[in-house]
């Protein structure tokens, strides 16, 4: 699982609908422009610092599944540093903030060192087809204020399986990240 941090952040693959998010959506694209011109302002360790603060819950959170890295949480954030510099890594975000408790790591949804008793399973927006994903079914974030509706299905499926429909399928992050930019300036 080394290799996760090594490889570049361009070639994880952003959750399920994140990249017609970004493409689609003005309020998206303003936050993503909003991320990136504070890591040029500010640089990497102030702006994760904010973002990802120390002690706090709140983490990149990777998923090695089907011999693919997914991205499962901070799809935004990621984007905005991928846009900021296509070769980083998440050991050089390490390095760069001096610390590393804002990296989660799982390998089909099994969190390293956890001691979790089963495996985690990803949420999905609503609007996702889901009807080819085994064991899928809709259900409630109770992570969201307030809680939300979603659709759950089990962290061994990839964002990109041909399970999903094309549409519905993530994209690599590079390549999201490259046709943001298209549209932000």
């Amino acid at each position: 699982m080394d290799n996760v941090m090594t490889m570049p952040c361009t070639e994880f693959v952003g959750a399920v609908r994140h990249h017609a998010h970004f493409l689609e959506d003005e309020a998206s694209r303003a936050r993503l422009r909003r991320f990136r011109d504070a890591i040029r302002a500010e640089g990497v360790r102030a702006f994760l610092d904010r973002e990802y603060p120390a002690g706090g819950d709140k983490a990149l959170i990777v998923n090695v599944t089907a011999g693919r890295t997914c991205l499962v949480d901070g799809n935004a954030h990621l984007v905005a540093l991928v846009m900021c510099d296509v070769g980083v890594t998440l050991a050089r975000l390490v390095e760069e903030s001096g610390r590393a408790d804002f990296v989660r790591r799982w390998h089909d949804g099994w969190e390293e060192g956890s001691g979790q008793e089963a495996a985690y399973e990803v949420y999905l927006p609503l609007d996702a087809d889901t009807s080819r994903i085994p064991e899928a079914y809709e259900g409630t974030d109770w992570f969201k204020d307030p809680s939300q509706p979603t659709k759950i299905m089990p962290a061994t499926i990839a964002f990109d399986s041909p399970l999903f429909a094309e549409r519905d399928r993530g994209r690599p992050l590079g390549e999201t990240a490259r046709l943001v930019l298209e549209r932000l300036d």
